[in-house]
């Protein structure tokens, strides 16, 4: 690419860097990525499974309570 006075211009040099800010390759800042996201992803779906979970035990008392006035008519 050129600039106005026919230069050639060339991008600035992206560094990529890893957790811990060192200078790393692309392949090992994809990696450090992906275990980021893995993380965060995991403690999305355990805390889903969790509000899930407390759902499922008031949904069970529930039906229990209805069973049992059901039971003793």
């Amino acid at each position: 690419m050129n600039d106005l006075f026919g230069n050639e211009v060339k991008p600035p040099k992206v560094y990529k860097r890893d957790s811990i800010g060192r200078f790393a390759d692309e392949k090992t800042a994809k990696y450090e990525r992906a275990l980021t996201d893995a993380a965060k992803y995991k403690q999305m779906y355990l805390a889903a499974q969790s509000r899930m979970r407390g759902m499922a035990r008031i949904l069970r008392m529930k039906d229990e309570l209805i069973s049992k006035l059901k039971n003793n008519d």
